[in-house]
């Protein structure tokens, strides 16, 4: 008899924990729940852009784009996240919308050398046909040099413009120009992007000697 009476003062006890353990998680999420709700906008945004950068490094493009468009959910004026999301956007292969977040950005920004930079950039190396277009993609890397005249950045963009027009030796010439600006300007090139520029080099190089050989200039 007093073995049933312990189990059954056991199992009221043990009921009577599971019940406050069910009650401290059901306070605890809504406590959590409550600070996200009364998480400010700034806070939100901050918050988003952390998480669009981390997906961007781990080359998540579609989960970063997604942030980063919630953040201009948020405020649409968001001026930083409108600049990396054009960016984002190429990387993504999300043309339309690089193309036309770009055209905007320059419209309100026209001195800014990086946007037409980037968006020279897309008009070269689109895999998307409808987007590739190497007379825009050297108007617009030519107008980011007047803006920034020693920026190797730029002059890697004319170099790629030039080269799918099939102008080889202005490929070559400008690609030189890049090599010789890195030097003096550059600064914190990864290996990765000094790797990525010799490629050019040597690409352009190649192309503006065989144009030479089959002209019979050499």
């Amino acid at each position: 008899m007093n073995f049933t009476r312990t189990i059954l003062i056991l199992s009221a006890g043990l009921l009577t924990l599971s019940a406050r353990a069910q009650e401290t998680e059901t306070n605890a999420t809504q406590t959590s729940s409550l600070i996200v709700n009364e998480r400010t906008d700034e806070e939100r945004i901050q918050f988003l852009l952390d998480v669009a950068q981390v997906y961007f490094d781990e080359e998540d493009f579609e989960s970063s784009m997604g942030a980063y468009e919630r953040i201009l959910e948020i405020d649409p004026a968001h001026l930083q996240a409108r600049y990396v999301v054009a960016h984002v956007y190429i990387s993504a292969k999300a043309y339309a919308k690089a193309e036309t977040l770009l055209l905007q950005l320059i419209e309100d920004n026209p001195e800014d050398f990086k946007l037409m930079n980037n968006l020279a950039w897309l008009y070269a190396t689109a895999e998307d046909p409808k987007f590739r277009n190497g007379k825009k993609s050297v108007r617009y890397a030519q107008m980011a040099l007047v803006e920034a005249p020693n920026d190797h950045h730029v002059w890697s963009t004319l170099s790629e413009a030039h080269y799918i027009n099939g102008e080889y030796e202005k490929a070559y010439e400008a690609i030189t120009i890049m090599a010789q600006n890195a030097q003096k300007y550059g600064q914190g090139l990864t290996p990765e992007q000094v790797d990525a520029y010799n490629e050019q080099i040597r690409k352009c190089k190649r192309a503006w000697d065989t144009q030479k050989m089959l002209e019979g200039n050499e």
